[in-house]
């Protein structure tokens, strides 16, 4: 089997497609992962012993000659490598290499939504128009679409992106419960619970919000610390400013951190996970927080939502909104019982709903169910 593996770049294939790729390849497959590169991923990927071809996907929003220029690069290596599957992940991938995939007649065609990003978000009416005529379009050859939270599902299929038939749930991308396991809180030691937030530096992942939480955190409870791990995405409509960035650089109040591969050294020098999102598919930040047995403040948002139970393993607060943000992270600071019992709940939830392994397992079923469908139906036509 064939199987190339499409996302935005380099780096969000290393992150969050690794493991699929490699345990397709482990049973015999042969996989290709195509994205953008230059972003200094590339290379690992490769030591991951993945196959990695960089392609023109842009980032300036749509260009018609660019995306054009994408279909045809991709419709012949398509060809080229004979390929049997096409699973596509965000947004461009997901339709422009559907759409080049059934140019080149690639029998099996699979897309997962793992969030609807600043088009749906933020973006003026006619970007969010134009990116539903092209799902719309492209959608239509997909063989099967997998959604990472019921109400992003609803939306497509309501608003005739999809045909209901074609879709299924997927419990995000999971998360590898043998690297991701539970570790003492700080708080156990007497300390002031430390608060984490993993996020690119983005408006619509709740930045601003949580560093206008924090001010307010640390008001009243000085010896707490509030924790910031991302980085810069100069590409996304969704950046902060210059102005935005020094602040946050400057800030008192939260301790920016470099982006690195392993993030379970920082995540067990905190006791809560936030992530005040303006929307999600299923976030990857949340479900490594929770199977590490840490308490979680999220917006009550798709996505986060599904990951969250108030009151269970954490918190939702509104949407936008520092202050209920704030709110909830002065409840917990001031109660460790909270988030000691919220911890636990989290990493009994996660191992029971996201296990990365079964997510895979589904994944590479439906490309063996799909492909003997299509070899069934090709010799059925045959003989007729």
């Amino acid at each position: 089997m064939q199987i190339a593996i499409i996302s935005r770049c380099a780096r969000t294939l290393y992150i969050f497609r690794r493991a699929l790729i490699l345990n397709a390849t482990s049973k015999a497959a042969s996989v290709i992962a195509m994205g953008a590169g230059g972003d200094g991923f590339e290379e690992r990927l490769r030591a991951a012993q993945i196959s990695f071809e960089a392609v023109p996907i842009s980032f300036s929003g749509f260009s018609p000659l660019a995306d054009l220029r994408l279909i045809f690069v991709l419709w012949r290596r398509f060809r080229t490598l004979r390929i049997d599957v096409c699973h596509a992940f965000t947004i461009k991938p997901a339709v422009f290499a559907t759409l080049a995939a059934a140019l080149a007649r690639v029998p099996v065609r699979i897309v997962t939504i793992t969030g609807l990003g600043y088009g749906f978000t933020s973006a003026g009416g006619w970007v969010r128009g134009l990116i539903e005529i092209l799902y719309r379009v492209a959608l239509r050859y997909a063989h099967r679409v997998y959604f990472q939270n019921a109400q992003d599902r609803e939306l497509f299929v309501s608003r005739g992106l999809v045909a209901d038939e074609k879709t299924r749930l997927v419990a995000g991308s999971g998360v590898d419960l043998k690297r991701f396991q539970p570790a003492p809180l700080p708080s156990e030691q007497g300390s002031t619970p430390v608060f984490l937030m993993i996020a690119r530096l983005l408006k619509d992942k709740g930045v601003l919000e949580y560093q206008a939480a924090a001010a307010e955190l640390r008001a009243r409870f000085p010896d707490a610390r509030c924790l910031l791990l991302g980085g810069e995405d100069a590409r996304n409509p969704s950046r902060l400013d210059s102005t935005e960035l020094a602040v946050l650089r400057s800030s008192p109040d939260i301790t920016l951190l470099a982006e690195c591969d392993d993030v379970r050294a920082i995540i067990a020098e905190a006791d809560v996970l936030v992530l005040p999102s303006y929307r999600e598919g299923l976030p990857r930040s949340l479900l490594e927080g929770g199977a590490m047995g840490r308490a979680l403040i999220a917006t009550d948002v798709p996505g986060c939502r599904d990951v969250v139970e108030p009151g269970m393993n954490g918190l939702l607060v509104e949407r936008g909104n520092a202050a209920s943000l704030a709110g909830a992270m002065l409840q917990m600071a001031a109660d460790p019982r909270m988030i000691l019992t919220f911890g636990a709940n989290a990493h009994r939830i996660v191992t029971e709903r996201f296990d990365e392994q079964n997510v895979i397992d589904n994944a590479l079923a439906s490309y063996r169910e799909l492909l003997e469908r299509h070899l069934r139906d090709a010799k059925s036509a045959a003989s007729n």
